[in-house]
């Protein structure tokens, strides 16, 4: 198993891209703010871009200090998929993404 983080920013961040077949085990979003962040998620298909047809969580809101565990679903990537996100306030949110190759 493996991990790699990123701070969000306001527009697409690139938190993962699959290198091979690998399985999305568990992603935690941190707030490290002293208020309330809102982030979108999304599993984009290789080439693909950032819209309304790969997002898979929308507008969820993070109370301050706290973290979001996305652990129940499993994402399974093809080479070249990827896990972005974004939040509504930037370089306040960092997200860990824990995977395995396949």
């Amino acid at each position: 198993m493996a991990i790699t983080q990123a701070t969000l920013g306001t527009s697409s961040t690139t938190l993962y891209t699959s290198v091979g077949n690998t399985a999305i085990t568990v992603i935690s979003f941190c707030n490290t703010s002293a208020g309330p962040v809102v982030f979108d998620l999304h599993v984009v298909p290789d080439g693909g871009t950032l819209d309304g047809t790969n997002i898979v969580y929308k507008t969820v809101s993070v109370t301050a200090t706290d973290t979001y565990i996305i652990d129940t679903e499993r994402y399974v990537l093809s080479n070249g998929d990827s896990i972005r996100a974004l939040d509504d306030t930037g370089a306040v949110m960092v997200a860990t993404v824990s995977y395995v190759s396949l």
